[in-house]
């Protein structure tokens, strides 16, 4: 839904509702710039952690204007969900740059190709599975702050997590909607 200054109040009950009912939220921004200083890929490193990153990026975004604010709301259907490994590949330039060449479709094998697992992969799904079944047979279903795929909670290192709970305390959902319609935009 693209929202702009001539649906903002016709549009507001529908995001503020939707922002309620999230299991969890993503954000964008597009600025009009990103950096004052050296570009982005000097500014941050690897080594970083969360809370560097953030803060150096941050630092050098500032004075630049929001141009667009991406805001998407999910919520997850346990009946719905489908346990299917997120699978990583590598690939190596040399062999993408000859398929491209020779007029290679990536397209069709992302968009129709047949997915398969290897057989350690398919045992683990079975399992999965098999646990996910005997869980919703004896009542019991998994929350939706866990992964589908995983068997408990995200891990989050301890140094990580004094700077995860000021991000969440600085994080408010507009309450005020009055406030927000008075403002005239």
């Amino acid at each position: 839904m693209e929202v702009t200054r001539q649906n903002f109040k016709d549009t507001l009950k529908t995001v503020c509702s939707a922002v309620e009912e999230a299991d969890f939220l993503a954000i964008d921004g597009e600025f009009s710039g990103i950096s004052d200083g050296p570009n982005v890929s000097a500014l941050t490193n690897g080594l970083d952690t969360p809370e560097q990153r953030y803060a150096k990026l941050k630092k050098h975004s500032m004075d630049f204007l929001l141009f667009q604010f991406g805001l998407c709301t999910f919520k997850y259907d346990q009946e719905k969900s489908k346990t299917s490994p997120d699978l990583k590949f590598i690939c190596q330039s040399s062999s993408i740059d000859f398929l491209a060449s020779q007029g290679f479709d990536f397209n069709k094998v992302f968009c129709n190709g047949i997915p398969y697992l290897n057989q350690d992969e398919e045992v683990q799904l079975r399992e999965q599975s098999e646990e996910r079944r005997n869980q919703q047979a004896n009542g019991v279903g998994t929350p939706s702050f866990i992964s589908p795929s995983s068997k408990g909670p995200a891990h989050v290192p301890e140094e990580h997590k004094d700077f995860i709970n000021r991000v969440i305390g600085k994080v408010e959902i507009v309450t005020y909607r009055r406030d927000i319609y008075n403002t005239g935009i």
